[in-house]
């Protein structure tokens, strides 16, 4: 039932509220009954039932306003999981569209017909994103972290559907990495081959940095050090890939053994142990976080390594096109030096079309670079979403806002002393700022299972077979 006193606002079981001073002491509404949004009722005692009036107000609460979104986005528990009907319909149509951009954007004079398809393809990555449940597939929790792969996966390429979809000019690229002079970002696009098309296409999607292409003038591309021989770059990236799995296994075995019940499980657990002293506390998140950061830098480089393979070996391309994704990230001496040089420039382009180019036009270096960070904490947070067990923008989104307050501080400091920050007191403050504000970005990923994760079976980690699980 609902009750409503005179000159009061209560809040009924359906979340919406009655408001404004009413002539009667006492109003009972049944509670079966639901209003019509906007429409103003009024309880008749003598007709027992509700006439439209001016009196009384049905005002929708705000989850009742935002219940629509509810209907647009399916709740985790209601995903579907993985059926060949799901994989074409949510899965393969997504790629499709995505593959069509690529072609469009390759062909002069497309813009209209990819602004005009961008909606619909935009919309099947969504449904993709929000509607299978690969977990629900497998049964198995600890796999999570596979639908926040695939939401991560399907927000990258909408990203890049968009910034192609507005793009004026055709995009067209070469065969080495040595032919990307100066002269070759400024020349007209080459006369279209309709039998390559397709082929650059293909490429192209799978081109996050854009090495080789024309689109990816001011990459910072680190120093290449593996050999030039095809068969020994070969040698050379399949020892990396051992290396790294190695790693980020070792890493992970190591994290987990600070609460295998809690951090170390699929259910998570907070990284901060209430029973230290203040001290102890956070020296031992900020192990548990750099550790986390060695994790996430180890993966992504074995992946990248096994994308370098597929390509060389499986697609023919030049050994050139595949430099290293990373220059020794802990050995920065800026914030600057580590975002723009020496960590992964995978999504660089996107976050800066898409965030840090527009804000640039409002609020200038300030606006271009927190623009960047900020969609990559959008993007990051939207992964988190993606497993199903709820996100918090505050502390994912706001490592990487901190982050790029960070190099704002530093372009300041230049500014104010004449001097870059660098040295050992650079590479400290460094440390210091991304391990510290990385504590938070640790902890939504350790509460919510995600460290937890198998991201191994158990049957294929070294650890297990040399410490044994854990339990």
């Amino acid at each position: 039932m609902v009750s409503v006193q005179e000159g009061t606002a209560r809040k009924d079981v359906s979340g919406g509220f009655v408001s404004r001073e009413l002539p009667l002491k006492y109003i009972t509404i049944p509670a079966s009954f639901t209003p019509i949004k906007g429409v103003r009722l009024v309880w008749d005692l003598t007709r027992n039932g509700l006439t439209v009036d001016h009196n009384l107000y049905w005002i929708p609460s705000p989850s009742q306003v935002m219940s629509w979104l509810a209907d647009l986005i399916p709740p985790p528990h209601i995903r579907e999981p993985l059926t060949l009907l799901s994989f074409f319909r949510d899965i393969a149509a997504p790629l499709l569209c995505y593959y069509a951009t690529a072609v469009l954007v390759l062909t002069p004079n497309t813009l209209a017909i990819r602004l005009a398809v961008l909606p619909l393809s935009l919309w099947t990555f969504f449904n993709g994103a929000t509607r299978v449940d690969v977990v629900k597939t497998y049964n198995d929790e600890r796999l999570a972290f596979l639908n926040q792969g695939l939401v991560i996966i399907f927000t990258a390429l909408s990203m890049r559907m968009i910034v192609w979809s507005f793009q004026t000019k055709p995009f067209w690229r070469v065969k080495t990495l040595g032919e990307t002079t100066p002269q070759f970002y400024s020349a007209h696009p080459p006369p279209l081959r309709p039998k390559q098309v397709f082929r650059d296409a293909f490429e192209l999607g799978c081109n996050l940095r854009g090495c080789g292409w024309n689109w990816s003038r001011y990459l910072q591309i680190p120093t290449e050090t593996r050999p030039k021989s095809t068969r020994s770059f070969v040698a050379a990236t399949s020892i990396s890939v051992l290396i790294h799995l190695v790693m980020f296994d070792a890493i992970q075995y190591s994290i987990q053994c600070f609460g295998p019940t809690t951090i170390g499980s699929a259910r998570g657990g907070t990284i901060f142990d209430p029973n230290l002293s203040p001290l102890l506390r956070y020296s031992r998140s900020s192990l548990i976080t750099f550790l986390t950061g060695l994790a996430v830098y180890s993966s992504i480089q074995a992946g990248y390594d096994i994308a370098t393979l597929l390509g060389v070996l499986v697609f023919g391309q030049d050994t050139s096109l595949w430099p290293p994704a990373f220059k020794a990230p802990w050995l920065s001496t800026s914030l600057s030096e580590l975002w723009a040089i020496r960590w992964h420039q995978l999504f660089r382009d996107v976050f800066i079309s898409l965030g840090g180019r527009p804000l640039s036009f409002v609020f200038g270096r300030v606006g271009a670079v927190m623009g960047a960070f900020l969609v990559s904490g959008i993007f990051h947070n939207l992964g988190m979403w993606g497993m199903g067990r709820g996100t918090e923008f505050l502390t994912i989104g706001g490592f990487f806002i901190m982050n790029g307050i960070g190099v704002i501080l530093e372009h300041q400091w230049r500014i104010t002393s004449g001097q870059r920050v660098g040295g050992w007191l650079g590479r400290t403050w460094t440390m210091m700022w991304v391990v510290g504000w990385g504590n938070i970005l640790a902890e939504a990923w350790a509460t919510r299972g995600l460290i937890g994760s198998a991201f191994q079976p158990q049957s294929m980690r070294l650890t297990t077979h040399i410490f044994g699980p854990l339990p």
